[in-house]
């Protein structure tokens, strides 16, 4: 930054509790193993801003297989073994694709989460053979937008409205709130495959109780999946063991004529969406005839925080410690000040301007 230093303050709102969600650790052996086979770093090399990173990361995902079924579903455990199988041509559905972009996005110190959306009415009057009643997605925390956004790396798909990336609760609250036409359905490349041949031979192998499902039936069923808003998946959304319930849509206790899993119900929004990657900043004074200092105190809300950098007046990124002392000069003061994560990734600057004159007496 050059030139004359910004005016007024920029301090994000920090909400909900980051400690909840229980965050894998980037260093992790299999997720660092993650990272080096599968060249990570490669995938989101030469993206402008980490939006276009995760978008980056999303099509990659989506690029490493089509939708299907396997015997493996049972033996996989993470987002490395998933990505083998599949380069050995094994194929997975919606919630395999939302663990490896997760498990992708820790290993590149994105902060991500799996979250669970379903139908509004998940038993009667549906069929029982309706077949899937929801569908698992990813979450990612953007900075460059300041707020969580859905990225579906099975579909390769995110939404916006008025040209903001939207998140699966505000995805929801349009579609209930009328507002479905002003939400937009931004198709990548690869597009979703839909699935025929031995993976539609699987799926009646792996889960009989569906009844016989052929070729014409599985194309009926995913071409109606991938249209924008054909499918009410966005009538429950459930996150971190959250179930968000509000006068559109109130607890069930059956889901696809069995009892519901245990969950807890809010509508609170920090419950299920927590500020990250963010810095609170607190200040005392001190001063004399000569001179007056800020004491600075900062806190943060980072996933895998590494450290505190902070500059003064447009000047070079330093490190510095949870507190600072800030020296005033006579005019405009700005202090900048962010966290960064142990892969080396910035969070959200914090922004205080403080005016400051000598006395005269």
């Amino acid at each position: 930054m050059t030139g004359a230093p910004p005016t007024g303050p920029d301090l994000p709102d920090i909400v909900g509790d980051w400690r909840a969600t229980d965050w894998a650790d980037p260093d992790d052996e299999r997720i660092a193993a993650l990272r080096e086979e599968f060249a990570l770093e490669d995938v989101v090399a030469g993206c402008e801003t980490e939006f276009e990173a995760l978008l980056a990361l999303k099509r990659w995902v989506r690029s490493r297989w089509n939708h299907g079924w396997s015997h493996s579903f049972s033996t996989v455990k993470d987002a490395l073994d998933i990505l083998r199988e599949a380069a050995r041509g094994e194929q997975f559905t919606c919630g395999f694709y939302a663990t490896v972009f997760v498990g992708c996005a820790t290993a590149l110190g994105f902060p991500a989460r799996k979250i669970g959306v379903g139908l509004a009415d998940c038993s009667f009057p549906r069929d029982r053979r309706v077949g899937n009643v929801g569908h698992s997605i990813p979450e990612a925390w953007s900075n460059d937008h300041v707020k969580w956004v859905m990225l579906d790396p099975d579909l390769n798909v995110h939404y916006e409205r008025d040209g903001v990336p939207l998140s699966a609760l505000e995805i929801r609250n349009a579609w209930h709130d009328g507002g479905a036409h002003e939400v937009q359905m931004i198709q990548d490349d690869p597009a979703f495959v839909v699935p025929s041949g031995r993976t539609v031979e699987l799926l009646n192998e792996i889960f009989p109780d569906y009844g016989i499902v052929d070729d014409d039936r599985a194309r009926a069923y995913c071409e109606r999946f991938v249209r924008n808003r054909a499918i009410d998946y966005y009538g429950r959304l459930t996150i971190g063991g959250f179930e968000w319930v509000d006068e559109r849509c109130l607890p069930t206790f059956v889901r696809h004529f069995e009892p519901a899993p245990a969950a807890r119900y809010t509508s609170h929004l920090p419950d299920m969406y927590p500020s990250v990657n963010m810095v609170r900043l607190s200040a005392a004074p001190s001063w004399d005839a000569e001179s007056a200092t800020l004491a600075i105190t900062l806190d943060h809300c980072m996933p895998w925080f590494d450290r505190y950098e902070a500059r003064i007046d447009g000047g070079t990124w330093e490190p510095r410690e949870g507190t600072l002392d800030w020296p005033m000069r006579e005019g405009v003061n700005v202090l900048e000040c962010r966290a960064v994560n142990r892969r080396g990734r910035p969070g959200i600057v914090s922004r205080i301007d403080v005016a400051f004159a000598k006395p005269r007496w």
